[in-house]
């Protein structure tokens, strides 16, 4: 009969150390592993690992430079047998080549990812400099065409004389579309070089944008610099910077409009940086080839999960890793993810985040 709801239960010494009751207490365990803790990032800290402002340094740190290298070789004296081309050539190529170099080598620093730095920002500078080579004759074409146009609506056209109203409007106009053309491989060196087609779209569409809007603001800010002496070197220091920091600007914030699924880390040592799934799928592990590298944990192996974009629905899967993979605190093999889910490698923890289909 069944003992009445008086009567204790009684276990003996073999009930409580049996191996049933040993192999339950495990997986208990294992299903209540608690999350390393994890701290609110400071305002600092999220402006810091946004990729609006660390793509937009490294942008306009690399358009800075490549003024700094071709300053010498520019001049603004009217030299005889001195072509236009030699100087658009050198401005055009050394910015893209540059611009490409320091975004395409922005991503992997700020991951601490030393081998994709050097081989995204090797292939920012070949795009760079070979697109800068193409560019330079669409850009002065472009620029040929609108300058004529400039010139008939204005009123008294003098060589070397800047052109005000409509006619400077144009002149704008002219500079920000020649600029939104050469910005394009400055922006999609990084994309190449990972393979990834949605990363050239990125760049390209971020390139577009943000050369057109630093380049309408070149001949602006050559008027608000403009020296008694006609030398041009501070304005186009200017100019040049902002175009570079408009392009990375531009790049981070159309990545931010085209992401569907991302990883914030909670804890680990890039707490607060926010990696974008674009890749299917997506490795997650301790090699510096994988797509979200896991530094700074022995317990996270060379290729320790998979993120598989299942039509929209993303799913992590474990690579048979010896610490394994829990999501929410319970080891999984393959689970789908939903928006605020935690996943934990190691001392890692990353948060799931999903963009809304409205």
């Amino acid at each position: 009969m069944p003992p009445s709801q008086n009567q204790p239960l009684r276990l003996s010494a073999a009930d409580l150390y049996a191996p049933e009751v040993e192999e339950y207490l495990d997986v208990q365990a294992m299903m209540n592993r608690a999350l390393p803790e994890s701290e609110p990032q400071s305002w600092i800290v999220r402006v810091l690992y946004s990729s609006y402002f660390y793509l937009s340094m490294a942008s306009g740190l690399g358009a800075f430079m490549a003024w700094l290298c071709l300053e010498p070789f520019v001049t603004d004296a009217d030299v005889p047998g001195r072509s236009d081309w030699l100087d658009d050539w050198l401005i055009f190529c050394s910015v893209t080549g540059l611009v490409g170099l320091f975004l395409g080598a922005a991503e992997g620093i700020m991951c601490r990812n030393l081998r994709r730095a050097v081989i995204c920002a090797s292939v920012g500078l070949g795009v760079g400099l070979a697109g800068g080579i193409v560019a330079v004759f669409v850009a002065k074409i472009i620029m040929t065409i609108m300058v004529l146009i400039a010139i008939q609506f204005m009123k008294d056209p003098q060589q070397g004389k800047m052109p005000t109203g409509l006619s400077f409007l144009i002149l704008m106009m002219g500079r920000a579309t020649a600029w939104a053309v050469a910005a394009i491989p400055a922006g999609i060196g990084q994309g190449i070089a990972l393979r990834e087609p949605k990363v050239v779209v990125n760049g390209l569409l971020g390139g577009i944008l943000g050369g057109l809007l630093g380049g309408m603001l070149f001949d602006p800010i050559g008027v608000a610099f403009a020296s008694p002496d006609g030398e041009a070197w501070l304005s186009r220091c200017v100019g040049l910077t902002m175009i570079g920091l408009f392009v990375g600007l531009f790049v981070g914030i159309v990545e931010q409009w085209t992401k569907s699924a991302w990883l914030l880390m909670k804890a680990g040592p890039l707490a607060g940086k926010q990696f974008v799934v674009f890749r299917n799928p997506t490795v997650l592990g301790s090699s510096p080839k994988a797509d979200i590298y896991l530094f700074k944990d022995e317990a996270i192996e060379p290729r320790h999960a998979l993120i598989h974009d299942r039509g929209g629905r993303f799913e992590i899967e474990d690579m048979d890793s010896a610490d394994g993979t829990y999501v929410n605190g319970i080891p999984v093999k393959r689970q789908i993810l939903h928006p605020g889910d935690q996943i934990v490698l190691g001392k890692t923890v990353l948060e799931f985040a999903l963009k809304e289909n409205k």
